[in-house]
């Protein structure tokens, strides 16, 4: 009987009481040894009627999408595309994303194809390859998607009718002024136009349709208007001094070509 207590002693005198300032002494070991060629930024889209993500039939079938969902390709989340996501835009470009019939990603070219001169126009004005395949003007939106307090890089892209809704998307970055950031300018109305992550865009998925059919296609809303103070409002977006930092840190990675994206499996935005 005293044998079994003092074992039991032993065993109690080992036990280490949580320390909850471990956690802070751990803060960013989850990518040790990670480098940018071990992790995937992901493409956001929306899913069509005739995206694999939406039919019970197909092994890619995500329980609950259907078509006007926004897609996270790397977690395969879908999101309400009438309430939408709330995007902080980083920085932009357009590219020619080349596709094989079956909607299958081939290859990102950048905006100087080495086959562009061998590429025609189909019946339906699509630029096709000799083998067959579409090339795709595309614009390309590095961001940050802010969700539940917390925010993470993806990229959005824009294609076909979709270009439209980014020369839109553009216009509004482009037309934004702020008061000065120097109290004494500000006073005597100089405005500034600020970075694209200054501000914050509510980005949902509309219904569309023409003569070749019926798609859903972008929409966006900005949330802050040029008075207050944008992310960088805690009233705003509590943590939003640390993502514009994060922001402008990311934006010198994209141009570096130290991002690497998840390509998509199928080329099924916009008509």
């Amino acid at each position: 009987m005293s044998n079994n207590k003092e074992v039991s002693e032993v065993k109690e005198s080992n036990v280490v009481a949580f320390d909850a300032s471990l956690i802070l002494d751990d803060v960013g070991t989850a990518s040790d040894n990670m480098t940018a060629d071990d992790m995937l930024i992901p493409r956001i889209r929306i899913l069509q009627s005739g995206s694999p993500q939406v039919k019970k039939s197909d092994g890619a079938y995500i329980k609950g999408a259907e078509e006007g969902c926004i897609f996270d390709n790397v977690t395969n989340k879908v999101y309400d595309g009438e309430v939408g996501i709330t995007v902080v835009p980083v920085t932009y470009r357009k590219t020619y994303i080349e596709w094989s019939p079956d909607r299958k990603f081939i290859n990102d070219h950048g905006l100087t194809p080495d086959n562009f001169n061998q590429c025609v126009k189909d019946d339906k004005g699509k630029l096709r390859t000799p083998d067959g395949n579409e090339m795709s003007l595309t614009a390309e939106y590095f961001a940050y998607i802010i969700e539940d307090g917390a925010y993470f890089p993806a990229l959005i892209s824009m294609s076909s009718s979709g270009l439209r809704k980014s020369q839109q998307w553009n216009s509004m970055l482009n037309r934004l002024q702020i008061p000065h950031p120097d109290p004494a300018m500000a006073k005597k109305g100089m405005t500034v136009n600020p970075a694209s992550f200054w501000t914050a865009y509510q980005v949902k998925s509309t219904p569309e349709t023409n003569d070749q059919g019926s798609w859903f296609n972008w929409s966006i809303e900005p949330i802050f208007d040029s008075k207050s103070g944008g992310i960088l409002n805690p009233e705003n977006v509590p943590n939003g001094k640390d993502l514009y930092m994060e922001a402008r840190a990311f934006k010198n990675k994209v141009k570096s070509g130290e991002i690497k994206v998840k390509a998509d499996t199928a080329n099924d935005d916009v008509m």
